[in-house]
């Protein structure tokens, strides 16, 4: 099920895989506070990212192959990288629906 704070954004035309991704949902309320152990936001922000800042990041990955693990008609990626090419590492949670795959969601980005 979608949050309903998703929010949307056009971006460069991204390849993953063979699915050729032209916008995104994103939910920035959980990238930048994460979730408590109830699944609720937390209230202090662990970092605070734009919509554009996470639109940048995501079209950095065009090119990139990944092995989804699908649900209920969504592929499910997971992608530990260096995004700010430093010593640090972020991993990325995104899906694609099958039927709509022009659209990716960003479900969380966060600092490991």
């Amino acid at each position: 099920m979608k949050p309903k704070e998703l929010e949307k954004i056009k971006i460069r035309p991204t390849l993953i895989n063979d699915y050729l991704i032209t916008q995104i949902e994103v939910d920035l309320l959980h990238i930048n506070h994460g979730l408590d152990k109830s699944k609720n936001y937390k209230k202090k922000a662990r970092s605070h990212f734009t919509i554009r800042d996470v639109a940048s990041l995501f079209e950095s990955l065009t090119g990139t192959e990944l092995v989804p693990s699908t649900h209920d008609g969504y592929e499910y990626f997971v992608v530990e990288n260096n995004f700010f090419n430093d010593d640090r590492l972020y991993r990325m949670i995104f899906c694609i629906e099958q039927k709509n795959n022009a659209t990716s969601g960003i479900i969380t980005f966060y600092r490991i």
